[in-house]
């Protein structure tokens, strides 16, 4: 039996930077990474395999190289069982390998609605998280002509809106009024609705579905609460992902009530030498302090980059607050992101917000070619002005945006400080310096303390 310093059972985004992380800090310590599959994708690449990517599943591969290159090894094969007492994993293949340490970074996989009578029938999909079945799905959708998408949250709307782009006739069904309702707030949800609704989808929001039915065993209708029926080739239903954490449990390891796997800001488990990472472990909220289930790529990273570093005790203290949640999409051009508080979560958690927003060329002067209105929309603590929150919509530097707002939250910068943040600019590159948005939308924020 072959033994290794550290064990990662999974491949996807948390895998490979917790291995690439310790590989890279300890060279001499020896690490094994157990995929299911010899091939990956980039998650938030998905939906763009049915349209721009040419629905071929190859261009949106993602593999383990950068770990292999520094000296990690690869097996392909599932791991069936963890003896955490001997500190061995047992694969399906029938060999066993023994760990100082071991990583769950398992992931997660698509929540079947077992409430929705007909979810088993065939041509009923899901956005899995696997190369294998989205290369097979691409292949098959691409013969219907009708289908239904249950769910309007980013993967459903941004794989609705690109297989629309294919010529498919796309009916979207979300429950709430609001597409993006859980990560943007209404103002912003409401802007991505009908931002989706410009698109050749059409979209149902505030709409339940019954079940599914057909014959010979094959989907042919989705029923609505209402009753009414929509023809349906094929349904794919994205109604959110769950922890991938049945092996977790099976092991002996603590679950918290979301199913996630239970572990502290260094993702170690209440078991000792055992640590868990990305969407199979629990995270933090940054407003409530409680478990959260944010599943994202990039948080997933961050969570790996803090376990690599402190895998072999504690060297780097983590300083995050818990998970922000920065979110970002682009919908019939329109790009649009968020970050930590808004008007929605922070009600839903008992906080007081203040909040104002700016608008403004993402060029100056606004007549210069590619020129885009650049909204940002900043929440504040009416108390000491410390940013809690923030959204961006317009051009594709919203993307990039959103990302110096989520940094403001997490360093606690106040809206009295990017009074006078420094920012360079360009004609061809930024706002104009009189208008950058962000400053302006804090600035907006100190005048409603100081005058209201």
């Amino acid at each position: 039996m072959k033994k290794y310093d550290v064990i990662i059972i999974g491949g996807g985004p948390a895998a490979i930077v917790t291995g690439i992380t310790v590989k890279k800090f300890f060279k001499e310590k020896s690490v094994l990474m157990i995929k299911e599959e010899a091939d990956g994708l980039v998650p938030c690449g998905i939906p763009y395999i049915f349209n721009l990517l040419g629905n071929d599943a190859e261009k949106n591969k993602m593999g383990p190289k950068p770990f292999v290159d520094l000296g990690g090894e690869v097996i392909v094969d599932s791991a069936v069982g963890v003896d955490k007492s001997a500190k061995t994993v047992a694969v399906k293949s029938g060999e066993e390998f023994s760990y100082d340490k071991l990583v769950f970074a398992t992931g997660s996989q698509p929540v079947v609605p077992v409430f929705i009578p007909g979810n088993d029938l065939r041509n009923v999909f899901y956005i899995k998280k696997s190369f294998t079945y989205i290369d097979e799905l691409t292949s098959k959708i691409s013969g219907f002509k009708n289908v239904v998408i249950v769910g309007g949250g980013f993967i459903g709307a941004e794989v609705a809106e690109q297989m629309a782009a294919s010529n498919m006739n796309i009916t979207l069904i979300e429950s709430e009024p609001l597409c993006f309702s859980k990560a943007f707030s209404p103002e912003l949800s409401a802007i991505a609705t009908e931002a989706l609704k410009k698109t050749n989808v059409k979209v149902m929001t505030s709409t339940l579905v019954k079940e599914l039915t057909g014959e010979n065993n094959t989907v042919q209708h989705v029923v609505l609460s209402d009753g009414n029926k929509i023809e349906a080739d094929a349904v794919i239903l994205s109604i959110g992902y769950r922890a991938n954490s049945q092996l977790a449990k099976e092991s002996g390891l603590e679950l918290n009530r979301f199913g996630d796997i239970h572990v502290d800001n260094y993702g170690r488990t209440t078991v000792k030498d055992i640590s868990a990472v990305g969407d199979c472990a629990q995270s933090f909220g940054f407003l409530t302090g409680r478990s959260d289930v944010i599943k994202l790529a990039s948080t997933a990273t961050a969570e790996a980059r803090t376990l690599g570093h402190n895998i072999f005790g504690i060297r780097i203290k983590k300083c995050t607050a818990g998970t922000l949640g920065v979110f970002s999409t682009e919908i019939n051009g329109l790009a649009m992101a968020a970050a930590g508080a808004n008007e929605k979560n922070a009600s839903d958690s008992g906080i007081d917000l203040i909040s104002a927003k700016f608008s403004s060329p993402d060029r100056h002067p606004g007549g210069l070619p590619g020129m885009s209105n650049l909204t940002v929309k900043l929440y504040a603590s009416p108390v000491d002005g410390s940013i809690l929150g923030g959204e961006a919509w317009g051009g594709k530097s919203a993307g990039e945006i959103i990302n110096i707002i989520s940094l403001a939250i997490q360093k606690s910068v106040t809206v009295f400080e990017l009074i006078s943040y420094q920012v360079g600019t360009h004609p061809l590159l930024t706002s104009s310096p009189v208008n950058n948005p962000i400053i302006r939308a804090a600035e907006e924020i100190v005048f409603k303390m100081t005058y209201s």
